[in-house]
């Protein structure tokens, strides 16, 4: 019976003794592979590496939208010279080219005809102021009525209208420019006739350009005269004035003609123009370059740096011109956003603030980029 006693205590002691050694082993096992995981977790932080990147302090700027048009140049005056009557041209005193001034003679008509014409009714009118005259003194002995005295009279006047208005067509046989300009059309030659009212030369002001702008309705309406415009040509800028605004849209095209005054640029007529109008001025925006803003389907996203590492922010992008963004939604005055070094990130990516980048000198000038023209 104690024989069988100790045979099962002997028994239940080495079960112990394995269970023991069975726990032992696993907080062993344990031990190790949270060691391990440990050192695995270290090693990863020691091999993660810091993406160099350049920031910019967001700051916020007004922000102005300028809007381009085009068109043509062309003389804000000219003149265009024809005759009253129709008459054989006598001479041609200019060619293309020439610059004339206000009152010189540029043709001369033939006056032959108009000259007996006048001789003729001037002495016709001479005749009728003799005859009053004599009728006159008549009248005061009684030798003739107060009512012949009255048509001689009548007469006398209405010789003398007919001999001013030859006197008038005997002056418009020198055609003279009515402007100082250029003379930049030629449609007549000595010894050919000149019908009336048919052009005979062309003078234009080149001191006086203007460009027939025109502009669709979207921004129609935020154009005054007082609109700052600026013009561009062939590499040439000048700031413009608004002369001139249709309220009428052009049929067909449904555009609206907005004429430009070009006397800040050394062009000529027939020059193509780039009008650039100021539509929109806002203040208080902030505002990134275009190049930096990633496009995931209908969405825009940015980088930017929170302590040392990148966050991926989705923005709400406005309007756009000349590499910037306005932006109206997603982003913080005072945060430093990501201008290089993007491609390379991912959000939560560790970052490094590198050279020029550094906040200290991230003072960015991006809203001011919006005013550049």
């Amino acid at each position: 019976m104690l024989k069988k006693f100790f045979s099962r205590l002997s028994v239940l002691f080495w079960v112990v003794l394995l269970c023991a050694g069975g726990v032992l082993m696993v907080l062993r096992v344990q031990a190790r592979l949270e060691e391990s995981a440990a050192n695995a977790a270290a090693m990863e932080q020691q091999e993660e590496t810091a993406v160099p990147v350049d920031v910019q302090k967001l700051v916020r700027r007004d922000w102005e939208v300028w809007r381009s048009y085009y068109g043509q140049a062309k003389a804000g005056r000219s003149q265009t010279v024809s005759s009253y009557v129709k008459e054989i041209v006598r001479d041609v005193h200019v060619r293309i080219g020439d610059k004339v001034k206000a009152g010189q003679v540029l043709l001369t008509l033939s006056s032959q005809d108009q000259r007996a014409t006048e001789a003729a009714l001037r002495s016709s009118y001479e005749d009728s102021v003799r005859e009053y005259q004599r009728l006159s003194e008549l009248q005061k002995s009684g030798g003739v009525s107060k009512s012949q005295v009255e048509q001689a009279l009548s007469r006398m006047k209405s010789e003398e209208a007919r001999l001013q208005a030859s006197r008038s067509t005997l002056s418009r046989t020198q055609l003279r420019a009515s402007i100082d300009g250029i003379v930049a059309s030629r449609m007549i030659e000595p010894g050919e006739v000149a019908g009336e009212n048919k052009p005979l030369l062309t003078v234009i002001d080149l001191k006086d350009l203007e460009a027939e702008i025109m502009v669709s309705r979207r921004d129609i309406m935020s154009l005054s005269t007082e609109t700052p415009v600026e013009v561009v040509s062939d590499g040439a800028r000048a700031m413009g004035v608004i002369r001139r605004i249709s309220p009428e849209a052009a049929p067909g095209s449904g555009l609206y003609t907005v004429v430009v005054g070009l006397n800040g640029l050394d062009i000529l007529p027939g020059t193509h123009v780039e009008a650039r109008f100021l539509v929109e001025r806002r203040e208080n925006l902030l505002v990134v370059p275009s190049d930096i803003v990633q496009r995931r389907g209908d969405k825009a996203y940015v980088y930017v740096v929170e302590g040392d590492r990148a966050k991926l922010r989705e923005i709400v992008p406005g309007e756009g011109q000349n590499g910037s963004l306005a932006v109206t939604e997603g982003l913080a005055e005072g945060e430093l956003l990501v201008t290089r070094g993007q491609n390379l990130l991912s959000d939560g990516a560790l970052t490094r603030i590198s050279g020029t980048g550094a906040p200290e000198a991230a003072s960015s000038d991006i809203a001011e980029k919006t005013a550049e023209k």
